[in-house]
Order: structure tokens, then sequence, then C-alpha cells
């Protein structure tokens, strides 16, 4: 038998959007309903108006990145056509009672889609209508629901593995039911492993209501809404299951339907394709887009991760703490951009591990930076601390663009330092390291040795030349026995000149070791 979801917007549908209007649902004998429900409560016109936008620092963000390269699948009731979409809607698909229906760009019948895909990404900065959380993000429209908003949750766990399959890193899913449905959990779990996060919205069934699938799944990220006011809207449900939240009151986004009978829903522009909506189906859509904001900043981060940086930084409101009613807390973009390395309330710079040996790897890191391909070891004739301004005396050394770097002979007698290039506030700022150990092409091989050992200088001494090594004692509790063995007498530290000398390619190269001695075990 067919099961059926709800858009959780307030449209009348059997997988249905989440806003806010009630909602009438079928459901068969056997499978699930997912409602999802919109209302229209109130007006936006135009960017100015985009509350939502505003409440989530979204707009912020957005010198550093715009959703470029990231692809968002919109499981709804189809997408577009609207001006402000057009040109980021990929050729899509319906997937109506487990079949294929190819070229379904514009297959919207209801407006929920299409609503959904342009609080994502609708272009921004193109004179008209709103801007998406991620205007540079592109949507993949699949469409499941029916023009009552009605869909099966078997179309579902299709359309999920469908959008898997062409790549996508986000799965927006404004609908859901009241059960659970094993192909659904597999589907979902098909996802996970291929590193795609699900955003589902959280329902609107009321503060009452039981959990909403397939937001209630823990692999999914259930999102519920709030107003202008930070406050719960009566339709949001509760439970230990909701995980962030958004806004999704009064939201205006974009529309296929320009006959709307209500004209309070009209919103840029009075007789344009934009309307509001209300609903958790509006929320789910605002995670999506900051998804894939992060994405898009750093493709690198797995979906987990993604996660796990969204719950960390949201914005703390209701009781302290998480809680059945917000979860975390409203999701928070510059917040999420700072925790990973953008906007640092203090400047971090990138630093190195480095013996400052010939031939042994010297590694940059960059904890609490911004991935960057920007990367560059220099070579430098005096140490110094991290800086911003480009040092004197330092020059690039040619094909060293990676994370780690190693001493070649050119570098002895040279200090290294390490450097990323840094976007802040849409303006690159390249960041140099402190500088290594000045890097030496001889070195003892040994830190530490016992009482009465006798060590062979040859065993002792490492180093990059072909000449001859030598080892002169300078202090410490040691001797050198016919300029071959060193022989350790007593606890303390033992300090040696190491010299090594040949004609080329170095004349004479040397260095102070320290060797402790300790106690004969």
């Amino acid at each position: 038998m067919i099961a059926y979801l709800i858009l959780f917007s307030f449209f009348p549908s059997a997988v249905n959007a989440q806003s806010t209007q009630s909602t009438q649902s079928t459901q068969s004998t056997s499978e699930p309903i997912v409602n999802a429900q919109v209302e229209a409560l109130g007006v936006d016109v135009g960017y100015a108006a985009q509350w939502g936008l505003q409440f989530i620092h979204a707009n912020e963000v957005w010198a550093i990145s715009s959703g470029t390269g990231v692809v968002v699948a919109v499981i709804d009731s189809g997408s577009g056509p609207n001006p402000d979409l057009n040109s980021n809607i990929l050729p899509g698909r319906a997937i109506i009672r487990g079949r294929y229906i190819e070229s379904a760009l514009d297959v919207d019948p209801i407006g929920h889609g299409t609503h959904v895909a342009g609080i994502i990404a609708a272009q921004n900065n193109n004179d008209i209508g709103v801007a998406g959380v991620a205007p540079n993000a592109k949507i993949l429209p699949i469409r499941i629901l029916d023009a009552a908003g009605d869909g099966s949750a078997s179309d579902l766990a299709i359309a999920i593995r469908y959008a898997v399959d062409q790549g996508v890193r986000v799965i927006n899913l404004s609908l859901g039911g009241a059960q659970e449905l094993t192909s659904l959990v597999t589907a979902l779990q098909y996802a996970a492993d291929r590193n795609v996060l699900v955003v589902a919205a959280a329902g609107n069934g009321g503060p009452s209501s039981t959990v909403t699938y397939p937001a209630g799944d823990d692999l999914t990220l259930a999102v519920t809404a709030i107003d202008q006011l930070l406050n719960a809207p009566s339709f949001t449900q509760r439970g230990s299951y909701i995980d962030i939240t958004a806004p999704g009151v009064s939201i205006c986004s974009t529309t296929r339907d320009t006959t709307i009978v209500d004209p309070s829903r009209r919103c840029a522009g009075a007789s344009e394709p934009y309307i509001t909506m209300s609903g958790t189906s509006m929320a789910a859509a605002f995670v999506s887009g900051v998804a894939a904001l992060i994405i898009s900043a750093q493709p690198a981060l797995t979906a987990i991760q993604v996660r796990e940086v969204i719950l960390a930084t949201a914005t703390d409101i209701g009781e302290l703490g998480r809680d059945a009613t917000f979860g975390a807390g409203l999701i928070n973009a510059y917040a999420i951009f700072q925790a990973l390395g953008y906007f640092a309330t203090t400047v971090v710079f990138p630093t190195v591990s480095s013996l400052g040996q010939v031939g042994v790897e010297s590694i940059g890191s960059l904890a609490q930076l911004p991935t960057t391909e920007r990367l560059q070891w220099f070579r430098c004739d005096k140490p110094g601390e991290a800086t911003l301004v480009i040092p004197e005396g330092c020059e690039s050394i040619a094909q060293s663009q990676k994370i780690n770097y190693t001493p070649e002979r050119d570098d002895i007698g040279f200090f290294l330092r390490f450097t990323s290039l840094v976007p802040v506030n849409g303006v690159p700022e390249i960041r140099f390291s402190a500088t290594t150990p000045r890097v030496t092409g001889v070195w003892s091989r040994l830190t530490a040795i016992e009482i009465g050992s006798k060590i062979s200088l040859t065993k002792l001494i490492q180093t990059a030349s072909n000449g001859t090594s030598s080892a002169r004692k300078i202090s410490g509790p040691c001797r050198i026995i016919k300029e071959k063995i060193l022989v350790a007498e007593a606890t303390g530290t033992c300090v040696l000149r190491l010299v090594v000398t040949a004609k080329k390619p170095f004349s004479r190269l040397t260095t102070l070791a320290n060797i402790l001695i300790l106690p004969k075990i």
C-alpha cells in the first residue's frame, strides 16, 4: 500500500510542506501519513523585509561564501519557474508511485517547493524579488507531491537515494508523517553513508503532537520554527528529536502562482510571484541554505562535521541549554563561520612542527583557520614571531605549496615560515607562522644516554654532508676518547660542538648538541 506524506506548510497534502495552515491528510490502511503545513502570516517586501536572513546573520557571511559549487536537493512539490530561481535550478525529476518522470523542472502545482527553494537559493543582487540564504547554490528539484500536496513515503525513499546518486551534498525535506517506514530509514542511512546531510522539518502539529518522521530519525537534522519575537509559534511541535531552530513565520519567498487570492500574502511587489508562508517547512529551508554556505566554504567537511558546527554554535533561546522546544537554539551563520576560523576575535596564525633538520619533514598546521588551497613555505634569514606582514629577508620556496615541507641543503642556515592565505570579510590576508629553528645540516641522533655509555661519534652525528664528522666537548660530565668515542661519566648535561668538514657542497657545518646523561637503570 502507499504511505502518504504531508508537507509542513499550510497546504493540504499527503506529503506536505511544513507551513502554518491546518491540513487534511489521507492515509492508507498500511502506510503512514507525512504532513506538511504552511500558513500565510503577514507581509515581507523584498530583501529589506527578509527578517529571517538578518536573524540568522546569513547576509554577513556572503563575502566568504554564497553557496557556489553546492547542490541542494529539494524533495517536495517541484520548484519553479520563477525569475529569481531560474538560473539556480537544475533539470528536475518527478517520482510518482515509484515511476520516474523526466523533464520535471516546471512541475510545482502548489508553489510549496518553489517557496522552499527560494529560501535556500533565490538569486541576490539582481534587482528583483528576494535573496536566498545561499544565493549561488544550485537546486535539484525532485517532485513527489501531487496537486493536493500528498505523496508517498515510498516515493520519498526513492527520491532520497536518487538525490544522493546525483551528487548532492544537502537534501531538504520540508515534509513528514507520523510513522517511520523501514524503506525511508534505509534511504536515510544510504545518504548518511555517502556524506549527505539531510535536513527535515520538525512538523506543524502543535505542542501535543507526536514525533514527526523523517525529522524524528537521528539521521536527519530536525528543524523547528520561531517568529520575529523569538517565540515558538502555536503550530510548532515539541520533543527531544528537535535539533535546531530557524525563522518560520511570515517568510517571503518565491512562488510560481501569480493569482494568489489573499493580497496580504503578497510580498516583494504587489503583482510579482512572491508570497509569505509560515511553518517548519520554511525553517528547514533556512538550515539547508546555511549548510550549503558551510560546505561551499569548506567542502572537505563531512556531513557530521557540518551538523555538529551548526548545533555547537546555535544561539541559545528558551530554557538554558538544549530543550524540547528549540533544540540547541537558533541557527547562527556568523557564529558558525567564526568557529571555522573566519571573523576570529583574535588573529589565529598557522603553526609549524619542525626540528630544523635537513631531510626531516616539517609540518604546518591550520588549526582554527579556514581551509585554503593557498599555502606557501618561505625561507628567511632571521628568526621572528608570527605576523601579518611579509617579513624582511624572507623569500618563497619554489614548489612548496603543501602542508608539509622537507628542508633541503639550500635551507641550511636559514629559518622557515609556513603561510596561509585567509579570507577576512572577503579580503585575502596572508598569515605567517613563527619561524622554525635555524635549519642545520648536522645534528645529534641522540638527546639522552645513560651513565657509562660509550657511543661512537659516527653513530652519534647525523648530517646532510658527505664530509668528515668530529665532536668537541664544551662542558658537562662526559669526555671524548681518541676523537671517536663519547663516554658518559655522570648525570647532567653534556654540551658538544658537532662539526662536519668537506670541500663541497659545504665547507664546514657545525652545531651545538645538548645531551642529557641519565642514571643507569
